[in-house]
């Protein structure tokens, strides 16, 4: 019964430290439909049972004694030092030696939402508390949400649907949702086509996010993201930092609103005109004029200006540079990983030619060099600026107008001014490209791609450019470099090459991370293509590509 209780009622934190008060506010909590939860001890101890209650029981609201220390001594406020530690539960601070002039002073500037003289009357008390779950709460809230469908889908998106998915973590979602929208009566959940952001697209491993329209009342649609709150607080700084007045244009989404709760957080994002889909969608179904458009208006427009603040950086580790921006728990991933055997799956000649050089290995080199002269990634020359760091085609959303609306700035930071447009290069081939059945051609493709000598260069010939669905492919990918080189003024293949071999580990081993029954086949393909890559890069001053590589079409 009281485990029923504790999701259908707000939860509410009670720190006192007399025990007839705890027991009165208890009784009173149960009766008016609330659940209470109890901090005990004595002194300091009380303090760090009220901490540890609030988070275990994620809580929503707490009645806090503003004395809990010592009841006689004046100067004693640790029920207000307690508040930001007990946050995001909402705070009214009851005290039995309050005046007006100090209750002003706690809400204003304390951190309490209310508070409440011991003395006064209990039903004032019930007032404030109805009040305020009205406004926090989902289950004390007026508004309707719906389809309920889309609240299990995020709730098994962000939470393992391997493991029991804590009873408090449903009522985050309707909760994140309430406060974002605290004035709708009607809040209706759309679909998008990049609903589900999972770090099976993401070049960084993340926990997962869920992107959706939302409805309210008779407004017009806006964007609404739901995720791990770390994932929500990252992202809103560095919106905050890199990104808020910093484009140019008014197609870019703008911060609205946002809501930390304990597990899960969410953001609201301005309108986007029409929203047509995703650059991934749009890749395939547009022809290259469209695709061109695009592009450019992103690109040589939108994120135009990050470009003109880039700065020039010498003699430089690109692999350190990008363990800046991603981290480095990719490198430990890699470094524990394993080269798979897919010789049977993807034809024994092409696997044998493409796992000659070992990409862990190098990598390996490369990290045992600890960025010193013998690093093979460093650079004489590059430039860095302010990048996405994670611009996968399902973080670009498309309007009916043709233009590019980014999504997800966990990874926005200073980094490799190449880093946003391999990214997007390495999307299309690990991804799009990867998608087709037929290994052969996606052997020659990822051969042809790796094979030139300048950024712009055009592709090498192939026997798959007869095929109008890759020709096009190949298209978008010249594209993407032209850019490069028109936005950055670098034209350095080897160190693109570098970013997109990165990558391309990255992939493979997050795959095989999360894959560890069934191997699946862009798994291997990621692993044949890092192999090519890594081989271009270690002997790229030799005629490409290998002799005995071109006996197989």
């Amino acid at each position: 019964m009281l485990n029923d209780q504790k999701t259908t009622r707000p939860r509410v934190l009670i720190v006192d430290n007399e025990d007839s008060i705890v027991e009165l506010y208890r009784e009173l909590i149960l009766l008016w439909g609330y659940f209470p939860v109890i901090a005990k001890g004595i002194g300091n101890d009380l303090l760090e049972d009220a901490r540890k209650k609030a988070r275990d029981s994620r809580c929503q609201m707490a009645l806090v004694d503003m004395r809990l220390v010592d009841n006689f001594d004046e100067e004693d406020m640790s029920g207000l030092d307690l508040i930001k530690d007990i946050n995001p539960a909402k705070t009214i601070i009851v005290s039995g030696f309050g005046t007006l002039e100090l209750a002003v002073k706690i809400v204003k500037n304390g951190g309490a939402v209310d508070f409440f003289e011991k003395s006064d009357d209990p039903d004032k008390l019930k007032s404030k508390l109805d009040a305020l779950a009205g406004e926090i709460c989902a289950v004390r809230s007026a508004a309707s949400i719906e389809p309920p469908e889309i609240l299990d889908l995020i709730a098994r998106t962000l939470f393992d649907p391997a493991k029991q998915i804590p009873i408090e973590a449903h009522d985050q979602i309707l909760d994140v949702l309430v406060r974002l929208f605290p004035r709708a009566k009607n809040l209706r959940l759309e679909r998008t086509s990049a609903t589900i952001v999972s770090s099976d697209f993401s070049t960084v491993p993340r926990p997962r996010s869920v992107v959706l329209l939302a409805h309210e009342d008779e407004l017009q649609p806006v964007i609404v993201k739901i995720a791990r709150v770390e994932k929500i607080r990252k992202e809103v700084g560095n919106f905050e930092e890199h990104i808020k007045g910093r484009l140019v244009g008014k197609h870019n989404t703008i911060f609205i609103e946002h809501v930390e709760l304990w597990d899960i957080g969410g953001v609201r994002l301005s309108y986007v005109d029409t929203l047509a889909g995703t650059f991934s969608g749009f890749i395939v179904s547009q022809p290259i004029e469209q695709i061109r458009e695009s592009l450019e208006k992103f690109f040589l427009r939108t994120w135009s200006d990050h470009y003109k603040r880039a700065t020039d950086a010498a003699n430089i580790s690109l692999f350190e540079l990008y363990c800046r921006v991603w981290d480095c728990d990719w490198v430990d991933r890699a470094c524990q990983a394993t080269m798979p055997n897919a010789s049977d799956i993807m034809s024994p000649r092409f696997w044998k030619l493409a796992e000659r050089q070992s990409p862990l290995n190098w990598l390996k080199t490369i990290v045992d060099s600890k960025g010193g002269e013998q690093d093979p990634s460093r650079v004489s020359e590059t430039k860095i600026a302010v990048t996405h760091g994670d611009l996968h085609a399902d973080n670009l959303l498309m309007d009916d107008t043709r233009y590019c609306w980014v999504v997800d700035f966990e990874r926005t930071g200073k980094g490799h001014i190449l880093q946003d447009f391999i990214e997007l290069e390495s999307d299309i081939i690990n991804r799009i490209a990867c998608a087709r059945d037929v290994f052969p051609a996606f052997y020659h493709f990822c051969v042809t791609i790796a094979g030139a000598r300048a950024i712009d260069d055009p592709l090498l010939t192939s026997p798959i450019l007869d095929d109008e669905e890759t020709r096009k492919l190949f298209e978008v990918i010249l594209l993407i470099r032209g850019l490069a080189v028109q936005c950055t003024g670098i034209a350095d293949f080897r160190q693109y090459l570098m970013g997109l071999y990165f990558n391309t580990i990255f992939r493979a081993t997050i795959t095989s991370q999360e894959q560890k029954q069934k191997k699946e086949i862009k798994e291997l393909r990621a692993w044949m293509l890092a192999s090519i890559l890594c081989h271009r890069l270690a002997f790229w001053e030799e005629p490409w590509p290998p002799q005995e590589w071109t006996k197989f079409s």
